[in-house]
């Protein structure tokens, strides 16, 4: 028999369980200049139905990224309009994928072999403001990466995949 509730130490609830609702499915190579994917979404099926709007976390994951030379940082972007410049767009900024150690986690003899890095970005509050705009598209998210200053040639970095999750 469980003791019960103490009313100024409430139990807390199970930590949301996250939803995939969209993703790439296909490796693809950004640098050295701004790349831009499209990356196919649906509306959620199962956990995400069960959070309120306003509770939504909203998270986009970066998997198995790799490089075999050292790269820049990547800025990245959402939604920024096709052929514009994502630099002329800051409130479209979510974050930047920071890329110290990549090399060293790409090395298939290495620690981790080969598999790269994984990142995760909260985007939840882009991601409200894009949904109330009049001309959001429900069914794609543009992802814009930008390199940062590098003073060399910048070099492709691979992406296995790009995963958007609610929660």
């Amino acid at each position: 028999m469980q003791p019960p509730t103490d009313p100024k130490n409430p139990r807390k609830s199970s930590p949301p369980i996250p939803e995939m609702v969209g993703a790439t499915s296909a490796p693809f190579y950004i640098g050295p200049g701004v790349t831009q994917i499209s990356l196919p979404m649906h509306p959620p099926t199962g956990p995400a139905l069960l959070r309120d709007l306003k509770e939504r976390v909203v998270t986009l994951q970066f998997e198995n990224v790799t490089s075999d030379k050292a790269a820049p940082n990547f800025k990245v972007y959402l939604n920024v309009p096709p052929g514009d410049d994502p630099e002329r767009h800051p409130e479209l900024f979510a974050e930047t994928l920071a890329t110290f150690g990549l090399v060293e986690s790409s090395d298939p003899l290495g620690e981790h072999g080969g598999a790269g890095k994984t990142f995760k970005l909260g985007v939840t509050a882009l991601f409200g403001l894009l949904t109330a705009k009049k001309d959001w598209d429900s069914q794609n998210l543009r992802v814009t990466f930008v390199p940062g200053y590098w003073d060399a040639p910048v070099p492709r970095v691979k992406i296995g995949r790009v995963s958007l999750y609610f929660s």
